[in-house]
């Protein structure tokens, strides 16, 4: 059987799921969300990720969020799903789900918590390709899953029928570097960190997977565009707003921080679930200076205050 492959590129958004005050998912919000980050640019959308808070949902739920993303988007830009869980047969569920709905393909972690050994991931994966036909982006965040791919297990992993592309957020440059050295050819490979956006260009990766071009726009989808015209100041000054407004992860959780970001800016962010919890006064306080720093709100009056 050929290989499949995919021309992904550029920024796929990965998405918050905004939720009412009283925890319902806000449809309405929900589609303005994705309807932001086409305007902004981005040549892809990622729905029912770590970002859209899959963890505090149903299956019903995340099934209907990737719907909404699907009709929204109306096949202007490809629609990733993001099925994560422990139990194989709840991943392919999803991701079979994603496949019949129209989904272009699904990012997908290794499962949570198990810390499975190299045999374990590599039919893990090969299971959830072959049994729900969906074209899969491997996960890799070493920080929240107890399994790395590194770049000999990606070479293997790639060699499986719809295994198309990879997310590395592992915070290493020289992990990247070896995956496009190694892998590049087959494989689309991604960045997960926007800080590291720039770099992993430089080296071979065609794309990331972006947070906040929900929140700031075009300025963040500007890091590639700019890059792909051959304009590498208009590149660099986009890399620096973007790495500025990324301490927005330093105030509190970082989905939250999302969320309350979009809040602050005008756009539809929404509330969560518990046990998350949005931020106190202090917190958007802090969130105010990076925007305030990076020229999406105005100046405070602080010192004429003073």
């Amino acid at each position: 059987m050929a290989q499949r492959r995919v021309d992904w590129h550029g920024s796929f958004a990965v998405i918050v799921t905004p939720f009412t005050k009283n925890g319902a998912i806000d449809e309405t919000a929900y589609r303005q969300v994705v309807e932001s980050v086409i305007q902004a640019g981005c040549h892809g959308v990622i729905a029912g990720g770590s970002t859209g808070e899959f963890f505090l949902m149903s299956m019903a739920e995340r099934k209907r969020v990737v719907e909404i993303a699907l009709d929204q988007t109306k096949g202007r830009i490809p629609v990733l799903c993001g099925p994560a869980g422990i139990r194989t047969e709840e991943v392919v569920e999803l991701a079979a789900h994603a496949q019949k709905a129209g989904c272009a393909g699904g990012m997908t972690l290794t499962p949570l918590y198990a810390g499975l050994d190299e045999r374990e991931v590599l039919e893990f994966y090969r299971r959830v390709a072959g049994e729900s036909g969906l074209n899969i982006m491997l996960y890799n965040s070493p920080r929240y899953v107890r399994a790395v791919l590194t770049p000999q297990l990606v070479a293997q992993l790639a060699e499986i029928d719809g295994i198309v592309a990879i997310k590395d957020t592992s915070f290493d440059m020289f992990q990247m570097n070896d995956l496009c050295r190694t892998v590049g050819d087959k494989i689309r490979i991604f960045v997960g960190l926007e800080s590291l956006y720039l770099p992993a260009l430089a080296v071979g990766a065609v794309g990331c997977v972006a947070m906040v071009p929900q929140i700031i726009g075009k300025t963040a989808v500007d890091i590639y565009t700019c890059w792909q015209k051959g304009d590498i100041a208009g590149a660099r000054r986009a890399h620096e707003i973007v790495c500025r407004v990324y301490d927005l992860f330093k105030v509190g959780s970082g989905y939250i921080a999302i969320k309350e970001s979009m809040t602050l800016l005008g756009k539809t962010g929404g509330y969560s679930r518990p046990p998350m919890l949005m931020f106190t006064e202090e917190q958007k306080a802090k969130l105010r200076e990076i925007y305030e720093d990076t020229g999406f709100l105005p100046a405070s009056q602080r010192s004429a205050a003073e």
